[in-house]
């Protein structure tokens, strides 16, 4: 369907390409999300669409944090680049409903570097848009990302709750994208 209203453009963009790339992220494939927005992002910043660019940094930066995972690399500068940039787009362009995605992956970058404070105020703030904005999976998000904190904290009993909270939460929503990492979790806390 999108090739036939835009035959010109190889790849989906914008908030269709975003929640593609995410689910090819889901699969382990950061190679080709790196190479589709590497391309899409120029699209956007030549016709300078905000939401687009922001975007599009923000699955960049997942992209090289999950390569950087895989790869057993220590070596996040490039996504740590990209998330700021994908954040950063997101409040220019005044995305309050996509800031929470951007701030659970930046989120995510910090407690792998184990710099927790940062991942709490990033997960603090994301789960105040959520609950504000009622923003169920971001909120259900959330709680799985407070859980992977608190577990890399050595808080088992906060993370047990979190975890607790996020599964009531998927359940009840029936979002179930998430239950591999529900499944990951428990296997993580014993």
């Amino acid at each position: 369907m999108y090739k036939k209203e835009w035959p010109e453009y190889s790849y989906l963009s914008s908030t269709m390409g975003f929640r593609y790339c995410d689910l090819l992220l889901g699969q382990g494939k950061y190679k080709e999300v790196l190479s589709r927005a590497s391309q899409t992002i120029e699209i956007a910043k030549r016709n300078r669409y905000l939401l687009d660019i922001a975007l599009d940094h923000l699955s960049i930066g997942k992209a090289h944090l999950l390569q950087a995972l895989i790869e057993k690399k220590d070596d996040f500068i490039r996504a740590a680049e990209h998330l700021n940039l994908g954040v950063d787009g997101l409040r220019q362009a005044g995305q309050q409903d996509e800031l929470p995605r951007s701030l659970l992956s930046r989120a995510e970058l910090y407690r792998v570097r184990r710099d927790f404070g940062r991942a709490q105020r990033d997960l603090d703030e994301a789960a105040t848009i959520a609950e504000r904005g009622g923003m169920g999976l971001h909120k259900a998000d959330c709680c799985l990302g407070y859980a992977r904190l608190y577990l890399a904290m050595g808080e088992k009993e906060k993370a047990r709750e979190s975890l607790a909270k996020a599964k009531e939460m998927i359940q009840k929503m029936g979002y179930h994208r998430r239950d591999r990492e529900v499944k990951e979790l428990e296997e993580a806390i014993p």
